[in-house]
């Protein structure tokens, strides 16, 4: 009967651990609610007023400030600082901002951080408790006539850092608010280009980077897109990306992470083939665009590629789970014996 005891004292330990685990991760799981809120105060050269973000028609050569409201809903002071972000096209498609030029589209004439200067004092912002402020951001538009879109954002965030014991939060609160400064000629159609596809480094798994550029200043919304890339020769291997719902920024660049998972890139003859549809921003007219192109990889190219990339991990549970079953059948064992002899 001892045996019985301790059995049953083991598996109220697991469970207790278990119940433990449980409590832990839904403990880890918080809800908050941001110190601060931004809201623009839209002008009258706003195409749309029900709009939550900025959306311009500007002359040539015309100035314009454009005003935030921002306001501290806490009891103690915060700091918030914000910048004005270039719009790019990130990994695997979905507008993004930055606010360096660098890697930028060289189609990319006029970067939005170059035509608008946030004022110094809205740069860094310290809110007393309750406090709301006004912020302001200068416009100068080209002197010559601009095409399409010039397009970027007004990023706010505040840095936070509660340290405690081991249910403290770490956290930033964020805000960004597009601005779209429609230029002169305001109706043009984007176009795409195949630029070329490369061996990458994408989360840590060898890849190939299928490149398609956006050359001209427009959106593309509602962007599906299928790339193949098929290996020639005697070993040839097919690798597939897909992507759906998505957008394409003004004049960037889209790059399609096909991963090799734990496999690694061979150098040789390959075929890429992409599809790609998608809806222009100002009029909803749906296009599409169809690549072909067959390219090379050399050795090199995949050396250090390969060398950084993630190994494939041992399955390290299955040992454990074949121990764990043995011991529950020598304890199943042990059990049947102890019953039949009671």
């Amino acid at each position: 009967m001892k045996f019985i005891g301790r059995l049953m004292a083991l598996s109220l330990t697991l469970l207790g651990l278990t119940i433990l685990q449980a409590n832990q991760a839904q403990a880890d799981v918080k809800t908050q609610n941001a110190d601060f809120e931004v809201q623009p105060i839209l002008p009258d050269e706003q195409e749309n007023q029900s709009l939550n973000y900025f959306d311009l028609s500007l002359a040539k050569g015309q100035r314009k400030t454009i005003e935030m409201r921002i306001q501290n809903f806490t009891d103690h002071k915060i700091t918030v600082y914000s910048d004005l972000r270039n719009a790019m096209t990130q990994v695997g498609g979905g507008v993004d901002f930055q606010a360096s030029v660098k890697d930028l589209d060289l189609s990319l004439e006029h970067p939005f951080n170059k035509v608008a200067t946030l004022e110094k004092k809205s740069q860094k912002i310290d809110l007393a408790p309750q406090q709301t402020k006004i912020l302001k951001v200068n416009i100068k538009m080209p002197e010559e006539r601009t095409n399409g879109m010039i397009y970027g954002d007004w990023h706010f965030i505040e840095y936070v850092n509660k340290k405690g014991g081991q249910s403290s939060v770490s956290s930033n609160y964020a805000y960004s608010v597009g601005i779209a400064l429609r230029g002169q000629h305001y109706k043009v159609y984007p176009e795409l280009k195949y630029d070329k596809t490369e061996a990458m480094l994408y989360r840590r798994h060898p890849a190939m980077g299928v490149k398609i550029r956006n050359t001209q200043p427009m959106v593309i919304n509602k962007v599906t897109a299928k790339a193949v890339v098929s290996k020639e020769g005697l070993f040839s291997s097919k690798h597939v990306f897909n992507m759906s719902k998505q957008s394409i920024a003004p004049n960037s660049v889209l790059t399609m992470p096909i991963s090799w998972d734990y496999d690694q890139l061979k150098p040789g003859k390959y075929t890429v083939e992409t599809v790609v549809t998608g809806q222009n921003l100002w009029n909803k007219l749906p296009m599409n665009w169809h690549f072909k192109k067959r390219f090379t990889i050399k050795a090199d190219d995949v050396k250090s590629i390969n060398n950084e990339a993630l190994k494939k991990p041992t399955n390290t549970w299955a040992y454990v789970a074949t121990a764990s079953g043995v011991l529950m059948l020598v304890s199943a064992t042990g059990l049947v014996k102890v019953l039949r002899r009671s």
